[in-house]
């Protein structure tokens, strides 16, 4: 087996297959190199925990892009020249080009509630310009966009058909082919585009000057995804309508490789299995042809996409916008921090102290990484605690009734002047 495609002995001699081997090996160093370059900045994002995680899932993703675009381009490559050679292994049997159409023509658009993640976005980037004027141009360029990706996606759905054959079978599949890559690219510009408003607002709102050139990195590169995008299912479209047009009426040989793909994932609507074997590696893979290998399959794409976002949302909103401590003419203590914002008043403080070290714990709900620590914990010796501290001292320990406050700057002379602020307010009453 080659690039997951099945072939006799005698067919590894040959020196077109040795050819597609060579560029393999070619461009997977390539891809090395040129990733373990791109790697770098992980490295340099050492001091931004927030920029680093975002940074290394996208450069993950990126990997796996490359190394799977090429695997795939050199699995249809080898699967050319065995359908060229005759080389099957196995049960040989005839298939029609037409049956290539009838799979296309079950193809379905992108359905209108997934239309709703956008819209939903929209909606929240609204609320949130409600508090904040500022952001008013955010939300209503969300609002247009999503709006203008909507409505072209409801109009495939009444799009003229495009001849491409005499083969009605073949303008069907080919037409309702390119109905649902252009519903799904609409549906994705405008998730994207909406997360490209949301980092928009947050740089408005930031007011940080020090991450001004990692924000506008993110966002002009996060700009040039849809793009990219648009030109990748265009180009797809193109090589699918080739693909199929060229096979149009002809007779095709084939063995198990036609259900694989893209030589790693398995879908045959025939075979009603859900697991399969895979063709390379340990262990089984699932079948997409069935609806529950779908699920499986798909399933775990959005919850795995929101984590990512939300994970590196949380730790880019905590590099920006430190908690911040005010004390109000009541004498109340706010710590204003997102998600984890607390109050007190004076009179609750039990015992006040500037201390360089911070008891070990486990985190209970919150955020804990090597430069920072916010939220809720547990601590040895103390118990419950609400941190908001740089892991640098010295640290304002705050002992209340039944829990512990810990606070700090960034700066350590800072923290200082906070805890003698408090210090002195602790002492008048």
């Amino acid at each position: 087996m080659l690039f997951a495609v099945t072939l006799p002995p005698h067919a590894m001699d040959n020196e077109k297959i040795k050819d597609v081997q060579v560029k393999f090996g070619k461009r997977l160093k390539r891809i090395i190199l040129w990733m373990a370059a791109a790697f770098i900045p992980v490295v340099l994002l050492y001091d931004a925990n927030g920029y680093q995680v975002l940074y290394f899932f996208v450069w993950i993703f990126s990997f796996y892009a490359a190394v799977f675009s090429w695997f795939r381009q050199a699995f249809r490559m080898t699967l050319a020249l065995k359908r060229e050679n005759d080389w099957f292994v196995g049960a040989k049997r005839v298939i029609q080009s037409d049956l290539r159409a009838a799979y296309l023509k079950n193809q379905r658009s992108a359905p209108l509630w997934l239309f709703a993640i956008p819209l939903a976005m929209t909606v929240g980037l609204v609320l949130w310009s409600v508090n904040e004027p500022t952001l008013l141009g955010v939300s209503i360029g969300s609002s247009v966009f999503t709006l203008v990706s909507l409505l072209p996606a409801l109009g495939m759905r009444k799009m003229k058909a495009k001849v491409y054959s005499s083969n009605s079978e073949v303008n069907v599949g080919l037409n309702q082919a390119r109905r649902r890559y252009i519903s799904y690219l609409w549906f994705m510009m405008a998730t994207l585009e909406n997360v490209l408003f949301l980092l928009i607002g947050l740089f408005i709102m930031s007011d940080s000057d020090t991450a001004v050139g990692i924000w506008l990195t993110i966002i002009l590169s996060l700009g040039v995804v849809p793009a990219a995008l648009v030109l990748y299912v265009y180009r797809k479209i193109a090589h699918l309508e080739q693909e199929t047009l060229e096979l149009d009426g002809k007779p095709i040989y084939t063995d198990d490789d036609e259900y694989w793909s893209n030589g790693l994932t398995y879908h045959n609507p025939d075979d009603k299995a859900i697991f399969v074997p895979k063709r390379v590696g340990i262990g089984e893979t699932v079948n997409t042809g069935t609806l529950a290998g779908k699920w499986i399959a798909w399933g775990p794409v959005p919850l795995v996409v929101a984590i990512v976002i939300g994970v590196s949302f949380l730790l880019i909103n905590s590099e920006i916008n430190p908690p911040v401590l005010t004390v109000t003419p009541e004498h109340n203590i706010e710590i204003d921090y997102p998600m984890y914002s607390f109050d007190f008043n004076v009179t609750d403080i039990e015992q006040i102290s500037l201390v360089d070290k911070v008891p070990s714990g486990v985190k209970t709900n919150g955020e804990g990484t090597d430069k920072i620590a916010r939220g809720h914990f547990k601590l040895k010796e103390l118990g419950k605690a609400r941190m908001y501290i740089f892991k640098s001292p010295p640290y304002i320990q705050i002992k209340l009734k039944d829990s512990y406050v810990f606070y700090n700057e960034k700066d350590p002379e800072q923290t200082k002047r906070v805890f003698e602020q408090l210090q002195e307010l602790y002492k008048l009453n």
